[in-house]
């Protein structure tokens, strides 16, 4: 698996835990903060029941390196809510050291 699919991997892995609300989870994992929680049920709770789309193949997951070779950022589109497709976009940024090994 290329470094590339690991993180659309480890992105959709993200998604997955959020879907099942494993917030501890994902701070041990240090995905996200004590802030990024905060707001991600502040977006959430306004938004209704984050869930996953229908099929597989309908979790469209984007990847872009950084121009400056720092890692890569990750866009989940769209996100679905009540089991509906919502015009909210998911970031996610993955930081590499220079050889990219992780």
């Amino acid at each position: 698996m290329t470094l590339e699919e690991k993180i659309v991997q480890l992105t959709r892995e993200t998604l997955v835990d959020l879907v099942n609300l494993r917030y501890d989870k994902l701070k041990e994992e240090n995905k996200i903060n004590e802030e990024t929680e905060e707001f991600l049920r502040g977006v959430f709770q306004l938004e209704g029941t984050l869930t996953l789309p229908p099929r597989d193949e309908e979790m469209d997951i984007d990847l872009y390196e950084f121009n400056d070779n720092s890692g890569f950022g990750t866009e989940v589109r769209y996100l679905w809510f009540d089991d509906e497709e919502s015009q909210i976009v998911l970031f996610c940024e993955a930081k590499t050291n220079t050889e990219k090994l992780r």
